[in-house]
């Protein structure tokens, strides 16, 4: 947690940002600085301390209705959330704070520590120097979905790798009597030449996956705006959903992507982002239901570009387009308001049971993409 303590410093502007690294057993590994002294445990050794002890002054752990404990939550779930909490305020009258929590997790997918970040703004606000931790969270995923993608044509070029081989040498030892079997000689070899192809087509797959993958990771670091061709933002963000195996083989998919979509000048991440976090909670929704659809589709007007997201999971109850768009609707909705802020975007849900249309409007001049 050493190595860690220097980058949380970098991704949240120094030492006057309130972060907190936690374990489940509710050990505190790491703390800003600020959240030392704001503690009154600055100068003292931190690490090591229940984090109970640490944010609320308390001997045992929180367990109030109120303020439930967002480790817990985060560790039983294996999802980020934002929630209220009085850390750093017993008894002294100030306002609660706002508390993102991020899981951290280890190759077993389970959650090894949670990053806590305090602040003292409204639910919803991304602060610039925060925008990294939305980005971050979604490495493992890009990683766990690589190791996938790679390994399928991988394994199928080391196994056709090895049966050539072993074939080429059994040629070259029988070399002398093939001449009066030449049926059978040309069969191997047409074998042979059959294997060959099935490793240059999976090496070229390979070679692929890890291109996207370096193009993709580099326009996650852009933070310049950029023009954006969304139906083709939304084209690679699939491709790298294909990695979900019940993605690629359960869900009956639909993709309508206007190829005559305008540009649009924005971020690169705050689009993928926003489409990750969107996908990520279809995928939830559609592992409880029987049937399993999905519909995306681009479009636009005179007026705005629009994304639609139509399955047939299961949501949480029944909501017309009438119906506002609340934080409490979930954290995935509270990410995708905040990344897609900047351009004045629009999130409408339509839903009722195995019928679930998300509708993201965005308008042209806010982008800039008039044309």
């Amino acid at each position: 947690m050493k190595k860690l303590a220097p980058l949380l410093e970098t991704i949240t502007n120094g030492p006057e940002e309130m972060v907190v690294v936690i374990s489940p057993d509710y050990r505190v590994s790491y703390a800003s600085p600020r959240v030392a002294r704001l503690a009154g445990v600055e100068g003292e050794s931190v690490p090591g301390k229940f984090c109970y002890q640490l944010l609320q002054q308390r001997e045992e752990p929180c367990d109030g209705a109120e303020f439930p404990c967002p480790l817990r939550q985060v560790v039983n779930s294996g999802e980020a959330c934002v929630t209220s909490q009085d850390y750093l305020r017993a008894g002294r009258g100030e306002d609660i704070l706002t508390v993102d929590c991020y899981p951290l997790k280890g190759a077993d997918e389970k959650v090894g520590h949670v990053i806590s970040i305090l602040r003292e703004d409204a639910i919803g606000t991304i602060k610039p120097e925060l925008s990294w931790m939305y980005r971050l969270a979604t490495i493992g995923d890009l990683l766990h979905g690589l190791a996938h993608n790679v390994n399928t044509p991988l394994s199928a070029v080391m196994a056709r790798g090895e049966m050539l081989g072993e074939r080429l040498k059994g040629i070259k030892e029988e070399q002398s009597a093939q001449a009066a079997e030449g049926d059978a000689f040309t069969a191997k070899m047409d074998k042979n030449i059959r294997d060959a192809e099935v490793i240059v087509a999976n090496t070229l797959k390979i070679s692929a996956i890890i291109r996207n993958m370096m193009q993709k990771r580099l326009q996650e670091e852009e933070d310049t705006p950029q023009m954006l061709n969304l139906s083709q933002l939304l084209q690679e963000e699939l491709q790298f959903l294909e990695a979900n195996m019940m993605f690629k083989h359960e869900i009956k998919k639909t993709y309508l992507l206007g190829e005559s979509l305008p540009f649009i000048k924005g971020v690169y991440y705050h689009f993928s982002q926003s489409f990750t976090h969107i996908m990520n909670h279809v995928m939830e929704a559609l592992d409880g239901s029987d049937v399993k659809e999905l519909t995306i589709k681009s479009k636009h007007d005179d007026t705005a570009l629009y994304i639609e997201i139509h399955h047939t999971g299961l949501e949480g109850g029944d909501r017309t387009e009438k119906e506002p768009v609340q934080p409490s609707d979930g954290m995935w909705l509270t990410q995708v308001n905040a990344l897609l802020k900047p351009y004045n975007a629009e999130v409408k849900i339509i839903s009722k049971p195995h019928d679930t249309l998300y509708t993201i409007s965005i308008p042209y001049a806010v982008s800039g993409g008039k044309r």
